[in-house]
């Protein structure tokens, strides 16, 4: 029987995401000083597109194994927060076309210069919140169906099951870690939503800056919580799976929140890394 495979499209992630996403970090390489300003953000989408292309070149061999490992991904909400952002992506492509609409593919003018870098720094910074958060739902989740999807193998030997086993904890203790660090996070947003609650209305704007600002600490806190629940979802997998109980909890998570305006508030998600030794097919 040939082997199965998990196509990104089969648990719910569209084609117009894919585009956007690799459409968006075409854009910021084809402007050449325009990368000093968002290369970062192009190499948080390429951190997003390799687990992606990981998890179709994944080979399982059985299908119950193969229908386990799709409703795992599915409960993480993974699809919702690359679809969400393929939408972000799209929208900032045009807002970055719109930016740089002065400048050749080799120089950017100073006026699209201070666009970018000044004008519209806290569009740029409540971007990249998004898109980070997502990062992090995306690699927690495709690296724990990696893992699993090899545990469960009854291919893998009794030493290489051992070395897995242990790389399942130090994934589970690295999205623990995540979790405090985005708790930690969201007291810091929260703090900043009360400051922007007790500051007097401005004159001059009518209040029109603090609303823009508080709709951005909202939407912050919106990432923030659907970060830390994808991360339960995977953090609940693992356990299960430590404690051979089968399935996990049967709840999902959803990536709230699609666009982004308005002020930047001081936060940035930071990227999750973490160490795991052993291979990973």
């Amino acid at each position: 029987m040939d082997p199965f495979s998990i196509a990104i499209g089969a648990i719910g992630i569209t084609e117009f995401a894919i585009f956007s996403i690799n459409h968006l970090r075409d854009l910021i390489g084809s402007l050449a000083e325009a990368k000093e300003v968002v290369q970062d953000i192009a190499s948080t989408l390429e951190a997003i597109q390799r687990p992606l292309a990981a998890l179709e070149e994944l080979q399982i061999s059985d299908s119950a194994t193969y229908a386990e490992a799709k409703s795992d991904l599915e409960k993480t909400g993974v699809a919702d927060a690359v679809n969400k952002c393929g939408q972000a992506c799209a929208d900032f492509s045009k807002k970055l076309q719109q930016w740089t609409k002065h400048s050749s593919s080799t120089k950017l003018s100073l006026r699209d210069r201070l666009s970018v870098s000044v004008w519209n720094k806290e569009k740029i910074g409540a971007f990249r919140v998004q898109i980070q958060s997502c990062q992090n739902i995306v690699q927690f989740a495709i690296e724990s169906t990696q893992l699993l999807i090899q545990l469960r193998s009854e291919s893998t030997s009794r030493t290489d099951r051992e070395k897995l086993k242990s790389q399942l904890q130090n994934l589970e203790k690295a999205i623990e870690e995540h979790i405090d660090l985005s708790k930690k996070q969201q007291n810091e947003v929260l703090k900043r939503k009360e400051e922007l609650q007790e500051e007097p209305e401005d004159e001059e704007d009518g209040g029109a800056q603090r609303t823009l600002a508080m709709r951005e600490v909202e939407e912050q806190l919106r990432f923030l919580e659907a970060d830390q629940a994808a991360s339960g979802v995977v953090s609940s997998q693992l356990q299960s799976r430590s404690l051979g109980q089968g399935s996990g909890n049967t709840y999902s998570a959803v990536f709230s929140g699609s666009h982004n305006s308005g002020m930047q508030v001081g936060y940035s998600a930071g990227t999750i890394n973490w160490n795991a030794h052993g291979k990973n097919n």
